[in-house]
């Protein structure tokens, strides 16, 4: 990576497509694409199409009224952000002309004759599928984690809306209590998410429960900023946070409901609040398609998005196989635009353009300091390929770090308007 002080992508990233060129196209008859998701990455190819593409009808699948964020929903362990302020409505993207949106679940995709079943028993067809399923969990890889589990070893992980209960369990430990935090092995959803959840939650401790303790139990030996995020950790935090890593007894081997118990390289703990962060795959609809393959994540085509498995399906977000590029709300955003506009030029009959994709992440160590880590990537070699990169240097000063903070903040306001209106 190339150190940078600041940079900040705020540009118009619904519609500019990252910079592709998506042609307007004007025919007789309208073509069908489906969209399955309408987390951050199906949304910006849905806006990216209705913009762009007036010949194509296009047709969301989401089961949820209200998109709560995942990225964010740290500042609100920490109390710089209402639990409110996560939540955003559909209403405007049922506004476009364009657009339907049908609030159901992806039951099943049935290839062959291309349609995409409903749980309310309806089904819808398309010329064109794209598929943002996100994230499932690998429940095998700990011993005695289960979905049953998840009530006693909460994640909050896979839809913002799951960090309320979170938070209220946070509040229910005494002072002094031991808090332990789990990361699994890459590939997993935005890599340095839970060294931030840590920090958030060791910020909220610091004011409320100063005697507690978290102790991170890592599969890993390294994390990215982690010369940057260790210092940051002592300076505020005191010894308050300590991070095992796996050479030394940090990766979590198994779970015990019973006794509300973790093992780790043999020894056994007992804290009053477990945060476990499993091991990770493509969603659900992905996997029962065969969109997935033995990694676990969708194989794609490096420019257009398609499935290597299926035809007509695209696949985007954390999902998917994508090479250099990390899994991020802006890496979605970002391959949800490129799908849209390769979406479009197919159902042209013309030919895909090579994308440029960006990805910036921004996360928070304490109150007004923040970090962040990006790149640009395109397709090499048939490859999502790394060509630029830039993170927060090593002994910024502190204003530094403050406007990054507040970078952060506006791409999170930025990103929310353009896909929710």
């Amino acid at each position: 990576m190339v150190a940078i002080n600041r940079r900040l992508f705020l540009h118009s990233l619904i519609g500019a497509s990252f910079l592709l060129s998506p042609r307007r196209v004007f025919s007789a008859s309208k073509r069908k694409v489906v969209v399955i998701g309408g987390g951050v990455g199906g949304l910006s190819a849905v806006w990216a199409l209705a913009k762009n593409y007036p010949n194509i009808d296009v047709t969301i699948i989401e089961p949820n009224s209200i998109y709560t964020t995942c990225f964010s929903s740290g500042a609100y362990l920490a109390e710089f952000q209402n639990r409110a302020e996560l939540d955003f409505s559909y209403k405007v993207v049922k506004k476009l002309s364009n657009v339907k949106m049908i609030q159901a679940t992806a039951d099943q995709i049935d290839v062959d004759k291309s349609v995409v079943r409903l749980s309310t028993g309806d089904s819808v067809t398309y010329d064109r599928l794209i598929v943002s399923p996100g994230i499932g969990f690998q429940f095998d890889a700990i011993d005695g984690y289960s979905k049953a589990a998840m009530s006693v070893f909460p994640h909050a992980y896979d839809l913002g809306a799951h960090i309320g209960p979170l938070k209220e369990r946070l509040e229910a430990i005494d002072d002094g209590a031991l808090i332990i935090l789990s990361s699994p092995d890459r590939p997993y959803r935005c890599t340095p998410a839970p060294y931030e959840r840590a920090s958030m939650i060791a910020h909220y401790l610091k004011y409320y429960k100063p005697k507690s303790k978290i102790l991170i139990l890592d599969s890993k030996d390294e994390f990215p900023l982690m010369d940057r995020i260790l210092p940051a950790w002592d300076r505020f935090y005191g010894g308050m946070v300590e991070w095992v890593p796996a050479e030394f007894g940090g990766r979590l081997s198994s779970v015990d409901v019973a006794d509300v118990s973790l093992n780790a390289d043999g020894e056994t703990f007992f804290p009053a609040l477990a945060n476990i962060i499993p091991p990770q795959r493509a969603g659900d609809i992905a996997k029962r398609s065969g969109l997935v393959d033995k990694s676990g994540w969708c194989p794609v085509d490096a420019t257009t998005l398609e499935s290597k498995l299926l035809p007509n399906i695209h696949v985007i977000g954390d999902a998917i196989d994508a090479g250099d590029m990390p899994k991020s709300a802006h890496s979605a955003m970002s391959q949800g635009a490129v799908c849209a506009v390769s979406v479009g030029n197919l159902l042209s009959n013309q030919e895909p353009e090579v994308p440029v994709y960006e990805n910036a992440c921004y996360f928070l160590m304490a109150q007004d300091h923040g970090l962040t880590i990006g790149g640009s990537y395109t397709p090499i070699d048939g490859r999502i390929s790394g060509t630029k990169g830039f993170s927060s240097a090593v002994g910024e000063a502190d204003d530094v770090r403050k406007a990054t903070s507040v970078d952060g903040t506006k791409w999170f306001r930025q990103t929310t308007h353009n896909l929710f209106g």
